[in-house]
């Protein structure tokens, strides 16, 4: 058969309502191809190359519908059942909103437990950086069921829960979403070319990309085809020591209360760890299968139980399973005793390492009875196989590495184009703090280039501000973090876009923070808000104005309309003022119905206030009545 869809139209498909639906795909040269939707029909005739697109009158909200195409000249039919009318999103962004609920556990045990909503849809884009645009990508349309959400964003399946259920409606998510992906690659190259920030940037990767030199670099890539420093695998030198045998003494090995990454245990280096455990099992247990679940493994491992090999994932550098829960068989055969030894060889060549669960998702029972489930976090011996030191990722850029210029708008972003969208939710941002001088121009660059791409100039935008993260500061002058959120704050200048203030949400040791839940629902509560016009806060305050009053200065903030609140019932604090010697003192905050009054008796001509300006204030407490929280902000620009 000839005939093909774009993957988005497929069985459970979520189309948006009350737009015209563009349905595209490839045929023969020159026929006539008839689609048909909940009683409306659109005919158009495929160019020579079999490329073919229509648009269907807009419906409302329902289904389930069949989506017919058939092609009279080759005698083709195709079909597309269960499609839903509703509304439709794209999540986007780099690791964050990658998360899946189920890394989440045991926060979301009550959310994915309860998580039938037959009416919610994702389809999830594979990641994929290769040089030119692609027509197509993989994925199938998911419902959503406790068996299947725990493989969903976390943050965007909360958003498409509470619009679900505020709404009343079909919700339809795309999720693309790349960890440790910069902004910069989610941009069409048009775009990027026509800001002058970038394109001496973009020349030269041109230059590289496509030349000889570069490709003659190909001999030896990684599996997803990327080039780079970091280090391979020195070889399985533990195995030669016996420390994957049951009999193995390692009571000279140091103890690690798992899960965790073994950075966060004051190992800071990347390299290959070996984790042990002994458990003792029933007699029910001996010489039957059983089903081990060691949570997620960062970011490779090989798993053996009493000396044989159950299971391994990830080979060379790949890096795509560092969040993935693993699951093995352990096969009667190595169950014959009362004592089971679980060796785990774990392999991280950058960022962190170690055994990261969560604990709910690490235990063993047998394959057929989960209720005797024995629990797998806790205390486990540990030794260090080969220590790589501190590993800085140099990739090249081109053929493979996701931060390359435009790439992943090439492979996961022009493919969607034009399926019918309301909007999207964007939560990005780690990766380009370090350039946060760039980053309010390329969020704006970014919007609007996809608002062209889809030809939708009212797409709505919902943005995540950065959490809190690194250890407690009350003020870092020079914070990158909170320079990047006063950049995405920026972007609430173009008109439909929102953003959800996380300032409270973070964690200090962890640039993954668990807590997605929130993030989502203060998404979908920006999205109510703007996009839907409900009478509820669109986000926390955000400071819009400074007034110089009596040796004092009062903040004005949007979105305190019902005034402003301290979440913990304490004084104000983090707030800080300076006078012309720019030197910062800890102020007297008070709040005065919408606003808040600051001053310090060592600066009676106050010209700058700042609050919650740190990589991580922590005991942000300022919100409105809503108990949304303040945006942090400066008003100064020095």
């Amino acid at each position: 058969m000839s005939l093909q869809l774009a993957s988005l139209f497929q069985d459970h498909a979520v189309l948006q309502r009350d737009q015209p639906l563009p349905v595209w795909g490839w045929t023969s040269g020159f026929a006539t191809v008839r689609v048909s939707l909940g009683g409306h029909v659109a005919i158009a005739l495929s160019n020579a190359e079999g490329d073919f697109l229509v648009r269907l009158p807009p419906l409302p909200a329902g289904g389930p519908h069949t989506l017919s195409v058939t092609v009279a000249e080759a005698n083709e039919r195709w079909e597309a059942h269960d499609i839903l009318i509703g509304e439709v999103w794209l999540a986007s962004g780099q690791s964050n909103m990658e998360w899946p609920l189920a890394n989440s556990l045991p926060l979301t045990a009550q959310d994915a437990a309860t998580a039938d909503f037959p009416g919610i849809r994702f389809f999830t884009v594979p990641t994929r950086a290769h040089l030119g645009p692609d027509r197509t990508v993989e994925g199938a349309w998911q419902a959503c069921a406790p068996a299947t959400v725990g493989s969903f964003s976390a943050v965007a399946f909360s958003f498409a829960r509470r619009l679900h259920r505020e709404l009343g409606v079909p919700v339809g998510v795309i999720a693309s979403s790349w960890g440790g992906s910069n902004i910069q690659s989610w941009i069409s190259r048009s775009t990027l070319a026509l800001n002058s920030d970038m394109q001496a940037w973009l020349a030269g990767y041109e230059n590289e990309a496509w030349s000889e030199a570069r490709w003659a670099l190909m001999n030896a890539p990684d599996p997803d085809g990327r080039v780079s420093s970091l280090p391979r695998d020195p070889g399985n030198t533990g195995l030669g020591q016996n420390w994957h045998l049951p009999d193995f003494d390692d009571s000279g090995w140091p103890a690690m209360d798992i899960p965790r990454t073994w950075q966060s245990a004051g190992h800071p280096n990347s390299g290959v760890f070996w984790f042990r455990r002994r458990i003792e099992i029933p007699d029910a247990w001996i010489g039957r299968e059983l089903l081990l679940h060691l949570g997620a493994v960062d970011k490779q491992d090989i798993t053996y139980v009493n000396g044989i090999e159950v299971g391994r994932t990830g080979k060379d550098r790949e890096e795509v399973h560092w969040n993935l829960p693993r699951t093995y068989t352990v096969p009667a055969a190595a169950v014959l005793g009362h004592t089971l030894t679980i060796a785990v060889r774990v392999y991280s060549f950058i960022y962190d390492g170690g055994l990261i669960g969560p604990a709910p998702a690490m235990g063993i029972h047998p394959g057929d009875d989960p209720s005797s489930r024995r629990e797998l976090g806790g205390d486990w011996r540990y030794c260090c196989e080969h220590d790589f030191g501190h590993v800085t990722e140099a990739f090249l850029l081109g053929h493979g590495e996701r931060n390359s210029p435009h790439i992943l708008f090439d492979n996961m972003i022009q493919p969607l184009v034009p399926y019918a969208l309301r909007g999207a939710i964007w939560y990005q941002g780690e990766g380009n703090a370090p350039e946060h001088e760039f980053y309010a121009r390329l969020m704006r660059d970014l919007i609007q280039d996809w608002r062209r791409q889809w030809g939708l100039p009212d797409l709505a935008f919902h943005l995540v501000q950065l959490p809190n993260f690194t250890p407690p500061k009350d003020h870092q002058p020079e914070s990158n973090w909170a320079r990047l959120r006063e950049a995405q704050s920026d972007a609430l200048s173009l008109p439909n876009v929102g953003m959800a203030v996380t300032i409270d949400l973070g964690e200090a040791d962890n640039i993954h923070p668990k807590n997605k839940m929130p993030v989502g629902e203060r998404l979908a509560q920006s999205a109510l808000a703007l996009t839907y016009g409900r009478n509820v806060a669109a986000c926390g305050p955000i400071a819009e104005k400074f007034l110089v009053e009596s040796g004092a200065i009062r903040c004005h903030f949007r979105h305190a309309e019902t005034g402003l609140t301290t979440t913990d019932g304490a004084p104000l604090r983090l707030f800080f003022v300076a006078g012309e010697d720019r030197v910062f003192y800890p102020a007297q905050a008070r709040i005065e119905q919408s606003t808040v009054v600051v001053r310090h008796p060592a600066v009676p001509q106050p010209v700058a206030v700042r609050y919650a300006w740190a990589n991580n204030p922590e005991g942000c407490s300022l919100a409105n009545g809503a108990g949304l929280p303040t945006s942090p902000f400066r008003s100064d620009r020095w």
